[in-house]
């Protein structure tokens, strides 16, 4: 929901040109964090709906997708990559541990050590699959930073069979325990994360967005949550399609 961004700050060097809202922790809505994230979703969206659902306000800061704007701002970065979080507390990098730090602040990471850990196998299991998006067709799709492979054709149905293994086994799972989300009846971060990586994959395969009946139902009460309609509504134009 999601490729690796080390591998796309390498990548642009070669660039051319209505619910009840469940009870969330207690937290200031004056907030001093801000994310820096390339202006597309990628990475960094799943942190923005953390944000969009906690109502927290957060200083959504997006780099252009250009390689003079890049260079002059990736020696600054902690480890020359994004994305990357500043708050009160300091500064974190790797989208998945600021994803889950602020899931935990804001009380969405799950109410049991249980939940925590099944949010943790969905947001593995779909870095393990919607990845490869990352790694093995932006590159040559959209950045136009490598030649399209010979076998394209066999990488994309590759990848999208392995998508659709991690479809219908995070499917089973939600259908096991019987909630309104993957999880439990309120969206916590599993879920972010798996619509996140929907998203991304609908950039080169619509119709997984309308895999199945199950898909469907899942999406459509995902964005029928009202901070998340609010927020999708509003959020800015991707300069990419992932």
């Amino acid at each position: 929901m999601t490729y690796c961004v080390r591998r796309l700050s390498t990548l642009l060097l070669n660039f051319k040109p209505s619910q009840s809202i469940p009870a969330l922790r207690k937290y200031s809505s004056v907030s001093e964090d801000k994310l820096l994230y390339f202006a597309f979703r990628g990475r960094g969206e799943p942190i923005r709906i953390i944000y969009a659902l906690a109502q927290v306000p957060l200083k959504d800061e997006r780099v252009p997708i250009s390689l003079d704007h890049w260079m002059n701002i990736k020696r600054d970065q902690p480890l020359g990559q994004l994305p990357v979080l500043t708050c009160s507390e300091g500064t974190l990098v790797q989208s998945k541990s600021i994803a889950r730090y602020a899931a935990k602040k804001f009380g969405l990471a799950g109410k049991s050590i249980w939940e925590e850990a099944l949010s943790d196998m969905i947001i593995e299991t779909c870095d393990c699959s919607f990845g490869e998006i990352g790694a093995k067709i932006v590159p040559w799709k959209y950045l136009k930073s490598e030649p399209k492979p010979a076998n394209h054709e066999q990488v994309l149905a590759d990848v999208k069979e392995k998508i659709i293994q991690t479809i219908e086994f995070i499917q089973k799972g939600a259908e096991e325990r019987g909630k309104r989300f993957i999880i439990s009846d309120e969206i916590s971060l599993g879920d972010v994360m798996f619509y996140s990586s929907l998203e991304v994959a609908a950039a080169v395969y619509p119709d997984l967005m309308k895999y199945n009946s199950w898909v469907e139902d899942f999406v459509l009460n995902f964005i029928s949550d009202d901070r998340i309609s609010k927020y999708l509504a509003s959020r800015p134009q991707s300069q990419l399609p992932i």
